[in-house]
């Protein structure tokens, strides 16, 4: 049995750790730890979780805890994880990854030091929708790739409370939402690419809302990732890419979602087909794949080097548009 206890009484959390759990026999959400323990214990109330832990550092100490699952903002993930993997557990950590590319790599450092997984919760990668895009990359249906437009867009509107409007929490279209189309564009194409230029729109409260980013990997492949959480954008998530090949095209409708309905459409020609992928929730292949990969079954998909990479061009794309971040160590 693999117990697991939850960092942070996130949103997120019981879409993508609980829920997921009561279809895993051998998975069990032990306990919760949170900002003050009446959080944790009304979290814990609502959720039938065990146990509400008095603070994340007795959590972590806990000898019946096997795994941590991250679910703090972004600004936090650095400092826990690492003290999650110092105390003896594998860490399932929410993306993105880290603030930066440095934090990223102090946090893969402390895994490999402490011999514990640390993955990161890009769980759209483990749902066979995006398995059967690779299939169909692999089997030559459009060709070398030539270019890739991805895209992810939401709106999330300004409150005080809400950290992904605060630069010093972590927050902004990049780091919440454009992770995915970043994460998307390099793992379809294997390789990492250089930032050719950016653009961001800065919001009142220090954010960038939107930013687009145009990239080149090796071999004149070229890429582009947008996002936004402006109120200009639906309520509802708008997800999508494309994927322009030799011979044809993929178009990607729902890559973040595929459980919510989704789409690949196969332009070869002059001639067109559709299909989908039937499948559980993107979270319950997240959570099978990772308790395998704490059992010994698999090797990850996601975190280490990949993860670092993936802050790496994040920075990049900042960087190249001149955007402003908190100075971090």
């Amino acid at each position: 049995m693999i117990r697991m206890g939850i960092l942070g009484a996130a949103r997120i959390a019981p879409v993508a750790l609980i829920q997921p759990a009561r279809l895993l026999p051998n998975v069990e959400i032990a306990a919760v730890a949170a900002s003050s323990v009446a959080k944790a214990v009304a979290f814990a109330d609502d959720h039938a979780v065990a146990r509400a832990a008095s603070s994340y550092t007795e959590l972590l100490d806990s000898p019946d805890i096997d795994v941590i699952y991250n679910a703090l903002p972004p600004y936090l993930h650095e400092q826990w994880s690492v003290a999650a993997l110092e105390s003896g557990k594998h860490v399932l950590c929410e993306k993105p990854f880290a603030m930066n590319a440095a934090e990223a790599g102090r946090m893969v450092k402390a895994a490999n030091t402490s011999q514990r997984l640390l993955v990161e919760a890009f769980h759209y990668r483990f749902h066979p929708y995006f398995r059967r895009v690779l299939e169909l990359l692999t089997s030559d249906v459009i060709g070398n790739i030539r270019h890739i437009e991805a895209r992810f867009d939401v709106r999330i509107s300004y409150s005080p409370a809400e950290f992904r409007h605060s630069p010093a929490l972590g927050g902004g279209a990049l780091m919440d939402l454009g992770c995915y189309p970043v994460h998307w564009v390099r793992t379809l194409m294997g390789s990492e690419p250089r930032v050719m230029r950016a653009d961001c729109v800065r919001s009142h409260s220090g954010v960038d809302v939107t930013t687009r980013a145009s990239l080149k990997f090796v071999g004149e492949v070229t890429a582009e990732v947008m996002t936004s959480m402006s109120d200009t954008a639906s309520h509802q998530h708008e997800a999508q890419v494309i994927i322009e090949g030799e011979k044809g095209r993929l178009i990607l409708d729902n890559p973040i979602a595929p459980h919510h309905g989704n789409k690949i459409t196969i332009e070869t020609g002059a001639a067109q087909r559709s299909e989908s992928v039937a499948g559980e929730s993107t979270y319950y292949y997240q959570l099978q794949h990772f308790v395998a990969a704490v059992e010994g079954a698999v090797e990850p998909l996601t975190g280490g080097e990949d993860a670092i990479n993936n802050m790496q061009l994040i920075d990049n794309i900042y960087a190249a548009a001149h955007f402003d971040r908190p100075e971090l160590d």
